[in-house]
């Protein structure tokens, strides 16, 4: 005899959106198939009507663990620190016991997701030397993080990025950026009229994946920028540097007044230097404001092959800058 549904549970019903299945990718035949108990909650079951399987709610499937803890895990190791050191660091900051067969098992199931893992294995990492961090003030406050290890790696491509990159960090040209009489990249896009170039949308983007497994980790929404970058940073094998200042001067800028930024990720991927916006809102006008990073990119590297991407955990939007 089945359970008289409370108003609680009529209400839930009632405001239920479907997930789209990961098999068929359809949402329109989906319903709730019961709860399975994990460690710490519990998972909603679905049942997909169209193909007929089954699928949790759960960011990562086939295991008992919360997302949280997981990614946490992976995100330290691939910082640097050895399997015994994670594990007993997961235990002390989630009271969780997590076995070194078990930590094993998820840098294997997750190498595809977080590509970082398989360069890991390749070298020995210093926790406290594969992230250099700057903390900028331009004339809000920035951190400014280079991946050390894969910047050596691109920059045998790319030695003008690889140099610019660490002369910013050496000098990162503070008078300028903490001017009043500057342009910003974000205020001015919003001013100007440049050439629209064409957006294409990436279906199925790993960075879209990847943005989705970041915001676990944000416990706040004000966390969920600093925390995709960071994500991004760690486990991705492209990107080499976040928060990254770039500028044009006076005579540069055409504008009669130097011109200053940061650009949220710099990835050096398919033979191409990508800067990369986070943009959950898409607020502003984000396509002039990368045309802008690019400008300033090429002027200060000489570099003329970039690829212009906005992204959040929904969708990412590409193009190549008119430069």
């Amino acid at each position: 005899m089945s359970k008289k549904k409370t108003l609680t549970t009529i209400f839930e019903d009632f405001k239920f959106e479907p997930p789209a299945c990961p098999y068929c990718k359809s949402s329109k035949r989906v319903v709730k198939s019961g709860k399975r108990s994990l460690k710490e909650d519990m998972a909603q079951i679905y049942l997909c009507r169209t193909c007929n399987k089954r699928f949790s709610d759960r960011k990562l499937p086939r295991t008992s663990y919360p997302p949280k803890v997981i990614l946490a895990a992976l995100t330290y190791y691939n910082q640097g620190h050895t399997l015994d050191m994670t594990v007993r660091t997961m235990r002390r900051k989630y009271k969780t016991k997590i076995p070194i067969t078990t930590l094993n098992s998820w840098i294997s199931r997750h190498k595809e997701e977080l590509p970082f893992t398989k360069l890991r294995k390749k070298y020995d990492l210093d926790p406290n030397q594969t992230i250099k961090t700057r903390k900028l003030f331009h004339p809000q406050p920035y951190l400014f993080r280079v991946h050390t290890l894969k910047l050596n790696i691109k920059g045998k491509q790319f030695p003008q990025l690889k140099r610019y990159i660490n002369n910013m960090l050496n000098n990162p040209m503070d008078h300028l950026f903490q001017s009043k009489k500057v342009l910003r990249v974000s205020e001015l896009a919003n001013t100007i009229n440049l050439t629209k170039p064409l957006i294409r949308t990436v279906k199925n983007s790993p960075a879209s994946r990847m943005t989705d497994l970041a915001l676990e980790l944000a416990k706040t929404k004000s966390e969920r920028h600093q925390k995709v970058e960071e994500f991004f940073l760690i486990n991705d094998s492209a990107t080499v540097a976040v928060e990254v200042p770039v500028y044009l001067t006076e005579v540069e800028s055409g504008f009669k007044k130097p011109l200053t930024g940061h650009i949220d990720l710099i990835q050096v991927r398919s033979n191409r230097i990508h800067i990369m916006d986070y943009k959950p809102d898409e607020s502003g006008n984000v396509v002039n404001q990368l045309s802008l990073y690019a400008k300033c990119l090429k002027k200060r590297t000489g570099l003329s092959n970039i690829i212009c991407s906005y992204f959040d955990e929904n969708g990412y939007f590409q193009f190549t800058p008119i430069l």
